[in-house]
């Protein structure tokens, strides 16, 4: 399987890494550009009809996922990755993406064994021992955490991801001081938030091909994509996008009253209900005592 070029991996976000592989399709294609776009919805449909078209896909399996779990299905996304891990059981990328959204589940002893087993596959594979280590440190084994945390750093090969593991760690001998907006209220440190890619950029040439229902809470409904052009969003939408992207953020940094309150204010934004609804059921699985 051919991987896709990822960004500079980013601390405290909820991202996944889409992969693809060796042959190309347009809803594939669509799918990935939608994603690259922050159109999350339109990016789980195309990726939804990659799935119905090859349903042996685990690369549209994984890019479902990660769309899904960008609009809070959390259960649906840990559903595709199941799917997507029965069909390509030694894909080290696919343990490590499934073990983000059950650290965004809570379900913390699940996030450990999957972020294990991606270790097992790939033992240098120093972003799921960082996030394995966050994991531990939500279930208050801080000497593993802080195990995993020093072991990641000392494997990582891009400086300024080790730099950036090192300050979400502590592990840094000088505290780093950060300016916080006027508008918004620091919030106490907690475990760091797992290591997470920015959504990649498809390769130019050969084009990239790539992303069951929850029990609770209620899948969320997409509209297919459609070839013509889409309008540009809205400011208000704009916003709202940016306000549930934050939410997620501060759920994992801990700070669970802030990320309440972002979502509050984007579905006031939010113009499109479909989009509403997400983040409707994205507060309800946030507020679920677990």
């Amino acid at each position: 399987m051919k991987r896709m070029p990822s960004a500079t991996l980013g601390l405290a976000a909820l991202g996944v890494l889409l992969v693809g592989c060796s042959t190309t399709s347009p809803s594939m294609d669509l799918g990935s550009a939608y994603y690259r776009k922050g159109e999350y919805v339109a990016a789980a449909a195309a990726f939804s009809e990659a799935v119905a078209q090859n349903p042996r896909s685990d690369a549209a399996w994984n890019n479902r996922a990660a769309a899904r779990l960008r609009l809070g299905d959390v259960n649906g996304a840990i559903a595709d990755y199941n799917k997507a891990i029965e069909l390509a059981p030694y894909d080290a990328e696919v343990y490590y993406n499934r073990g983000n959204a059950r650290v965004t589940a809570g379900q913390y002893q699940e996030a450990i064994a999957d972020y294990t087993r991606a270790i097992d596959l790939r033992p240098k594979f120093s972003k799921a021992m960082f996030n394995r280590g966050t994991a531990y440190a939500r279930l208050g084994q801080r000497d593993a955490a802080q195990s995993d945390w020093s072991r990641a750093v000392a494997l990582e090969p891009d400086p300024a991801t080790k730099s950036a593991m090192r300050r979400s760690a502590g592990l840094d001998p000088t505290p780093v001081v950060a300016v916080v907006p006027a508008t918004e209220v620091a919030q106490p440190a907690v475990a760091p938030a797992p290591v997470a890619a920015d959504p990649p950029v498809p390769p130019a040439a050969p084009p990239v091909i790539m992303v069951a229902p929850p029990t609770s809470p209620p899948v969320v409904v997409v509209a297919p994509p459609t070839s013509q052009p889409q309008p540009a969003a809205s400011l208000q939408a704009l916003d709202a996008r940016a306000l549930a992207s934050r939410a997620i953020t501060r759920e994992l940094d801990g700070d669970h009253a802030g990320a309440m309150q972002d979502l509050k204010t984007a579905m006031q934004l939010e113009p499109d209900a479909s989009r509403r609804e997400s983040l409707a059921n994205l507060m309800k699985l946030l507020d679920t005592p677990r």
